[in-house]
């Protein structure tokens, strides 16, 4: 397995394990105007971020071949805070413990080259497979916002997530 910097050409990839429009909000809620953001939409939020943030968009790859994509930044002025965001595992092998290696990757990242000292995150509680994937490396919810996220119809609540 490696991990690495994300490449623009990644986005496309990404892009294919999204089968959905629900998919596609339970990953970036409102990040992106339009269900679905093209290659394009993706690597200009990222471009914009980057000149604004510590943001670090990051890749999984087992055996050259793209599995899992998240972000780590830094949503404040404690450099020893990272947030994870826009978290997904090819949706081919989800269920089989990519997500566990990709968010222990992360973690371990953040720890030893950025320096954190704590690990966050945001998780819609519908989003069920995500929430015991975090739970399974250490994560523990510390809040809860009710109706968070307005898709449609449904009311989506969201958990705070943190590991010390």
């Amino acid at each position: 397995m490696l991990f690495r910097a994300y490449k623009k050409e990644d986005a496309k990839k990404i892009l294919s394990w999204i089968k959905n429009e629900r998919e596609f909000r339970l990953w970036s809620a409102d990040r992106y105007d339009s269900y679905l953001a093209t290659p394009n939409d993706i690597n200009k939020n990222y471009s914009r971020s980057k000149e604004i943030s510590n943001f670090d968009p990051m890749t999984l790859e087992d055996e050259g071949k793209v599995i899992g994509h998240l972000i780590l930044r830094n949503p404040g002025n404690d450099k020893g805070i990272i947030r994870l965001g826009f978290i997904i595992v090819d949706n081919s092998i989800r269920g089989k413990g990519y997500g566990k290696i990709l968010i222990n990757a992360a973690i371990k990242y953040a720890r030893e080259t950025i320096g954190a000292k704590e690990i966050n995150l945001g998780v819609f509680l519908n989003n069920e497979g995500a929430l015991h994937c975090f739970e399974s490396v250490g994560f523990k919810i510390i809040k809860i916002e009710k109706n968070a996220y307005q898709f449609y119809d449904e009311q989506w609540d969201c958990a705070e997530m943190i590991l010390k």
